[in-house]
């Protein structure tokens, strides 16, 4: 059984804490454990419930009538909803499906959303949140790691068979796009739907992938001759000095420009020139949908 404090409820439905206190008090939704400090914890079951709660809630629900729902209503009515409704209520059901690493359900649902939501969208307005929801928590360890695997693996497989699908244009623009995560980078993720905008977009994309060493990039530059070259960084556990990467990924680049992106590079404070630092992976999308445009 795992345990949550209120911010990790917060974090993971997307409800304040002051929210979910005033629902506690006023409603008697919940009765959560207490600590010696006074501190809520909530249980795996308290946990699902509030995901239903806040489904319900987003979907339209008003809370004082959620309140008088027996359990078995809620998760009826959870389940009654119609895709029509917010994305909210989908990041909801997705994270529930996590918790219980329930492979069908959340393939299941997966395959509902196509056919009713834009497949761009689909990424991301509701599985990103689903994986920067659970990454937030497995990253301080208040979510077991197999838990995000779970979830992260599903979404990748997704994300490759929608690149799979994208057929081959006989034209192609001017530019051919490098991408990688750096050395001990093994989040591919972000970078897998990079490939995918790219060639929806029709750019020549060379997908080098997660973990790529300095040298395999020299390498591919030297034989490929690209335009550009994406890297992208989030957790850099190895301790990888930003600075000296983005100053030896420079020298090695030479005529091609260098773009980089991802929480790991934030602590850059110089940037070579040839060089751009991204500062937000929605900045990067739309940077990445106007290459095509580019001279």
């Amino acid at each position: 059984m795992q345990f949550f404090n209120i911010r990790d409820i917060e974090n993971l439905t997307g409800i304040k804490a002051h929210t979910l206190r005033t629902w506690e008090k006023r409603y008697g939704i919940l009765m959560p454990l207490n600590t010696p400090g006074k501190h809520r914890m909530y249980d795996n079951n308290d946990l699902k419930h509030i995901l239903r709660i806040s489904t319900l809630y987003h979907g339209g629900y008003k809370i004082s009538k959620i309140a008088g729902m027996s359990l078995d209503e809620v998760i009826t009515n959870t389940l009654q909803l119609e895709t029509k409704t917010n994305f909210e209520v989908f990041i909801n059901r997705l994270i529930e499906f996590t918790i219980d690493m329930d492979e069908k359900e959340f393939k299941q649902l997966l395959a509902d959303l196509r056919e009713s939501i834009d497949e761009k969208e689909l990424y991301l307005h509701i599985l990103f949140p689903v994986l920067q929801r659970i990454g937030n928590l497995w990253m301080i360890g208040n979510l077991l790691p197999i838990q995000e695997h779970f979830a992260s693996n599903l979404i990748r497989s997704e994300l490759i068979c929608s690149i799979d699908k994208i057929k081959s244009r006989e034209k192609r623009g001017r530019h051919k796009v490098v991408l990688f995560c750096p050395e001990n980078e093994h989040h591919e993720l972000p970078l897998l739907f990079l490939h995918y905008i790219l060639k929806t977009n029709k750019v020549e994309v060379i997908y080098l992938g997660p973990d790529v060493a300095l040298k395999t990039i020299e390498d591919c530059i030297e034989k490929t001759n690209p335009t550009m070259a994406i890297g992208y960084m989030i957790t850099n556990f190895a301790d990888l000095d930003a600075n000296k990467f983005l100053n030896h990924l420079a020298a090695v680049t030479k005529d091609c420009s260098v773009y980089c992106a991802g929480p790991g590079f934030k602590t850059v404070e110089e940037i070579p020139d040839g060089t751009n630092l991204i500062r937000s992976f929605e900045e990067l999308i739309k940077f990445s949908e106007n290459i095509p445009n580019l001279n």
